[in-house]
């Protein structure tokens, strides 16, 4: 504990030193400095992912410097329910944090338990111009934008720069293997592919041009639609990686391919935002593209889940917490990746190195299917990872691709009838 505190605060000082020296010409400490208060106060930032500790930790020096009446208060919170916890905290306890992070997939719980103010001081900087569509879907619930979009995870495509090309179709990928030869320059290279097939959020672009789940703001649980002809197809492909390229599902991880790729074994791998941090951290010269589509006649569309900060209404600092939440998500969004090792959701920064890379992994994720937000929707989820797993394993596509959509089935006479009993309670 004591050699990651100190590792958090070497970040801190190093970034504040780089902060001094750039002269703050863009002049982010503004929503600091325009907050009219009374005296001290402490701006309460619950989360539950200490990967942020030592980010949150720097903005809370930056913010200081700028307004010196405020202390920004980072707090890892352990539970097992953490939008519980935060609710009791908040209603039975009385003690409200001001701030917390939040994922998107747990939005409509914590809207309906109470807990979200509506982002509505800064339009200028909340919009799909800095953040993209994705993030800005993922922030909002009910027509209102209530999240501060903070970072992504997204999956895409990676290839090793000095012995490959980027491509669209794993029929590209598959040539390039039938035909690889190995010389003295590339001998390192041990494979061509490899990738993670367990995963269900890795492989989620295979289908999801063609599956829509939760409507066009991923929110509606009356709105999931399937199109069985191009998801079957796709799936007849997707069956034949197994022996085209015969990575095991159950022994293959999204870390093994991270270790293979950064130490230059493999040539194209699928990976994530979460884990490029440590690919930048070895000396590969890599590209990103979108996840290759099965075929030329079909195309593939990535999921992506938004880290948000959200204003806990039970606050007593609404102005000051609403300017934290920008600072965090806003103005100090091109220090996250080199201290929380996290993609950072705004998309108009200006990056020193790996341009190209960050404007290609902005692209698809704001292009992406956000992961559906409603109450329930997980056994969706685990119902298309299944039928992935079944395909990929053996079992006839039919087959497989029919006990997916009779669970989709399932669940949209569910809810037509939980609509109906609704309506029914609400007319007597």
């Amino acid at each position: 504990m004591k050699l990651r505190r100190f590792i958090s605060m070497m970040l801190i000082v190093t970034m504040l030193t780089v902060f001094a020296g750039c002269g703050n010409k863009d002049d982010r400490t503004q929503a600091a400095r325009t907050l009219n208060l009374d005296g001290p106060i402490t701006v309460n930032v619950w989360f539950n992912n200490n990967d942020y500790e030592p980010y949150l930790e720097f903005v809370a020096k930056q913010f200081k410097q700028a307004n010196e009446l405020v202390t920004i208060n980072p707090v890892y919170v352990e539970a097992d329910s953490y939008i519980n916890y935060i609710y009791d905290e908040s209603v039975r306890n009385d003690n409200a944090c001001d701030l917390y992070f939040l994922t998107s997939e747990e939005i409509e719980k914590a809207y309906l338990m109470g807990l979200m103010s509506e982002n509505d001081m800064y339009p200028q900087v909340y919009n799909e111009d800095v953040f993209g569509k994705a993030a800005m879907t993922a922030c909002s619930y009910n027509g209102k934008l209530y999240g501060y979009p903070v970072s992504f995870n997204t999956s895409f495509l990676v290839y090793n720069k000095k012995y490959a090309e980027p491509v669209e179709t794993i029929d590209q990928i598959r040539q390039i293997s039938d035909n690889y030869q190995v010389t003295d320059e590339n001998q390192d290279v041990s494979m061509v592919f490899q990738w993670a097939p367990g995963s269900m959020f890795l492989n989620y672009p295979a289908c999801g041009k063609y599956i829509n789940i939760g409507g066009n703001n991923s929110e509606d649980s009356s709105s999931v639609s399937v199109d069985g002809d191009s998801i079957k197809k796709v799936l007849s492909k997707y069956a034949e990686l197994n022996s085209a390229f015969g990575t095991d599902r159950n022994n293959t991880s999204l870390e093994t391919c991270v270790d293979l790729f950064s130490t230059g074994n493999l040539l194209y791998t699928i990976l994530d935002a979460d884990s490029i941090s440590k690919i930048d951290l070895s000396e590969i010269d890599y590209g990103i593209c979108k996840y290759p589509s099965m075929g030329n006649d079909v195309e593939s569309k990535a999921m992506s889940v938004t880290t948000m900060a959200v204003v806990n209404p039970y606050t007593k600092n609404v102005d000051a917490s609403k300017a934290v939440a920008r600072a965090i998500s806003y103005d100090y969004a091109d220090y996250m990746e080199s201290t929380a090792k996290k993609s950072c959701a705004r998309a108009d920064i200006k990056v020193k190195r790996n341009v190209e890379n960050y404007k290609a992994m902005h692209d698809i994720y704001s292009d992406s299917v956000v992961k559906a937000k409603y109450i329930g929707v997980g056994e969706v989820y685990m119902r298309y990872e299944i039928m992935l797993h079944q395909v990929y394993d053996g079992t006839n596509v039919d087959e497989a691709y029919n006990s997916f959509a009779a669970c989709i089935d399932r669940m949209a006479k569910q809810t037509e009838a939980s609509s109906v009993n609704s309506g029914n309670s609400s007319s007597k």
